[in-house]
């Protein structure tokens, strides 16, 4: 056998037994684990940072001729043309970034919320155990001597309690 016929044997073997253990591909995984609007929104923030980094280099006075043109691109995108516009388009770029990002935070918030109610309604204990977020260490459990010396000096203690209060009074 050559190695082409090694391939076609070995290939339609893993895709059956990919089918067969029901494991999802990578490609189709990194498509549910990245959502569009996000994407779509951190394009927009990251475009409007270039623009702010760019309107700020040139507020420096560098003389590069590449972003020079994008300056010039930036003003004709905005229609600004004197020093007071350009300060007033900074703060709006600045604006825009910062409240985009924000709804960005929100939205992650309220992803994040849907899928604990639908956790909590599901699964309670791992509703709880990721609320907390602390992995609980099973540590050696005390000894019987241990255990027995706790809990006599938990006994042992006279405690004051008011025994004026209803509910002692009915039990």
């Amino acid at each position: 056998m050559n190695i082409i016929d090694i391939n076609n044997l070995i290939h339609p073997t893993a895709t059956v037994m990919t089918q067969t253990l029901n494991e999802p591909s990578k490609r189709s995984k990194s498509r549910r684990d990245v959502k569009s609007w996000k994407i779509r929104m951190q394009k927009q923030i990251s475009s409007w940072k270039k623009e702010l980094s760019v309107i700020a280099e040139t507020g420096r006075g560098s003389d590069n001729g590449k972003l020079n043109r994008k300056k010039r691109k930036i003003f004709k995108k905005y229609g600004a043309t004197k020093a007071r516009e350009v300060a007033q388009l900074t703060e709006t770029l600045k604006q825009k970034a910062q409240a985009k990002a924000q709804r960005v935070r929100e939205y992650e918030k309220r992803q994040t919320q849907y899928s604990q109610n639908k956790i909590s309604k599901e699964d309670t204990k791992t509703f709880y155990r990721n609320l907390g977020m602390k992995n609980i260490e099973a540590r050696e459990s005390p000894s019987m001597a241990e255990a027995e010396s706790y809990c006599k000096s938990v006994w042992r203690e006279e405690a004051q309690y008011n025994e004026r209060t209803e509910w002692i009074r009915r039990e």
